[in-house]
């Protein structure tokens, strides 16, 4: 028995939704060599611009190496010119090359544009972070806080510094791992790579050991440490700088270059807790 709730759709009906799926793909048969002659336009524009901006990417490097080499300029100072400079010419490349391939499918760009304007002021609020990051980002350029392979701490990050564009920076942590900070989140900027670095290693000696024993062992040991890596500037210790109800602190200071402090830091750790095990002494 047929469901009485189910009207059968009239033949007339059928016929004539025929037609129009017929019509429909006869205009797109008859449109389907101005669609790929369109297609491969397009094709050919995001080719032809994305060579142009790898060859401008090289130009811009060959020149900056120049420049930087007649004008004294660090190589630091010129990766972060390079960096910069790309990442504002990339993002107009690509806005330059998605209008004309609007414009080669036939998208009026006036009209676009219109739609834009009025829509900017919605879409502002939504931006104030991305406007924020970009203008952080020029100060940061201009006043020259960072520079590419500078290692820094900034917004709780450490790393060294792998490139910069005008919304971002990207750092290369320790252990491999890569930050992308907004530069608008960027307050502080620590840099440990201008200048001399001073390589600190803090060493306890627990409550009831021979404090002055264990000042004599370490001062030992930073000088044998000293000759060992035929370091020109000597270790030092300060004794004492701190206790509490577990221990008393010393810390050991040496200047070193900023690449070197962290392996520095590690090798003097090692070697004064070995011999505070060899002198019977407890951390």
């Amino acid at each position: 028995m047929a469901n009485p709730s189910i009207t059968p759709q009239p033949v007339d009906t059928l016929i004539e939704e025929y037609h129009q799926a017929v019509g429909i793909l006869k205009s797109i048969y008859h449109q389907l060599p101005t669609i790929l002659s369109r297609l491969l336009m397009a094709g050919i524009i995001i080719v032809l611009g994305l060579l142009a901006l790898r060859l401008f990417k090289k130009l811009i490097s060959k020149r900056l190496r120049r420049k930087s080499k007649t004008r004294n300029r660090t190589a630091r100072q010129a990766e972060t010119v390079r960096s910069l400079i790309t990442s504002v010419v990339s993002y107009l490349a690509y806005f330059f090359i998605a209008l004309i391939v609007l414009r080669i499918f036939g998208i009026d760009l006036t009209s676009l544009l219109a739609v834009a304007g009025i829509g900017s002021i919605a879409i502002g609020f939504g931006a104030q972070s991305l406007v924020k990051d970009i203008i952080s980002g020029m100060f940061l350029w201009f006043e020259g806080s960072l520079n590419v392979g500078d290692i820094v701490n900034v917004a709780n990050c450490n790393g060294r510094v792998e490139s910069m564009s005008l919304r971002t920076t990207t750092l290369r942590g320790t252990d491999g791992s890569l930050f992308t900070v907004p530069n608008g989140d960027i307050r502080t900027v620590v840099c440990r790579s201008r200048g001399q670095q001073i390589a600190q290693v803090n060493i306890t000696v627990a409550h009831g050991q021979d404090l002055t024993a264990a000042q004599q062992a370490l001062e030992d040991e930073c000088r044998l440490l000293t000759e060992r890596l035929e370091r020109k500037q000597p270790l030092y210790l300060l004794p004492a700088i701190q206790s509490d109800a577990r221990c008393v602190t010393m810390r050991i200071e040496a200047s070193c270059e900023s690449e070197e402090a962290w392996a520095l830091e590690r090798e003097i750790r090692m070697c004064m807790f070995e011999r505070l095990r060899k002198e019977d002494i407890k951390p």
